[in-house]
């Protein structure tokens, strides 16, 4: 399950056509997972799937952009980066501490 939904995501990108909605759903889907992974928990089970925090959706929107653009790496890692500080703030498991 995707953290932003397919028509926020159109929205955002100003799409109007269902030409993409295939690619753009498996970049959402892989966005999400990233973000899952980079926070170690859930957020559609922490938040529910209405109250997503918008800071947490526009790290998916960031993530969701690497995923779907074969463009420039740079500017893909910058995206990478962008979400990452915006997801920083609420991941609970750093890998530091305890052995």
């Amino acid at each position: 399950m995707s953290i932003i939904t397919l028509s926020a995501r159109k929205a955002y990108l100003r799409e109007l056509t269902t030409d993409l909605d295939p690619p753009l759903t498996v970049a959402l889907e892989s966005a999400s997972a990233e973000v899952r992974h980079f926070l170690g928990f859930d957020p559609e089970t922490e938040f529910g799937s209405s109250d997503i925090p918008s800071d947490l959706a526009m790290a998916a929107m960031l993530l969701a952009q690497v995923h779907a653009d074969a463009g420039d790496p740079v500017q893909n890692e910058a995206r990478r980066v962008a979400a990452q500080r915006l997801l920083l703030p609420y991941r609970t498991n750093t890998g530091i501490g305890g052995a």
